[in-house]
């Protein structure tokens, strides 16, 4: 769909996808309106579970879970983001009974995978829309110097 490529048009490069003509401020903006009517539907279906949220039922450590999911995970790689939930609630189950040593061991791996895999464990940002073969370009049409 036109706004997907938009998205990943916005994600690539902001002032290319600005260049195209595309209307960086709606895109984003549509971007979080998609994103916050998932986290509102994953919320009511959480609450019809629950039977009843206070504050208590959202910590500081559930928050920084998530959000080390989905930076382990990668840009753009779903995969990714679905192996490192695994790894990190698996970790998180390995060292239940260790409860004081729990966030030093988590902090010290993410500072471990971001010096070794900065991107994630799977992450990469290959384009889904590229030409099929390089083009040469004719010398008559390149000008050295000139904009």
């Amino acid at each position: 769909l036109p706004i997907g490529r938009a998205w990943e048009a916005l994600r690539e490069d902001e002032v290319a996808c600005r260049a195209l003509g595309i209307n960086t401020t709606t895109t984003k903006l549509t971007a979080f309106a998609t994103g916050a009517m998932f986290g509102g539907l994953a919320g009511a279906f959480f609450a019809t579970r629950q039977g009843f949220i206070s504050p208590e039922s959202f910590t500081f450590q559930e928050s920084a879970l998530v959000l080390a999911i989905v930076v382990l995970g990668g840009m753009g790689s779903q995969l990714g983001v679905a192996l490192a939930a695994l790894t990190m609630i698996g970790g998180f189950e390995l060292f239940r009974g260790l409860d004081q040593y729990r966030m030093l061991v988590f902090g010290m791996a993410m500072v471990l995978l971001m010096i070794w895999r900065p991107r994630g464990l799977i992450g990469h940002r290959s384009p889904t829309v590229f030409l099929e073969r390089n083009q040469a370009i004719s010398s008559d049409l390149v000008k050295e110097g000139h904009g």
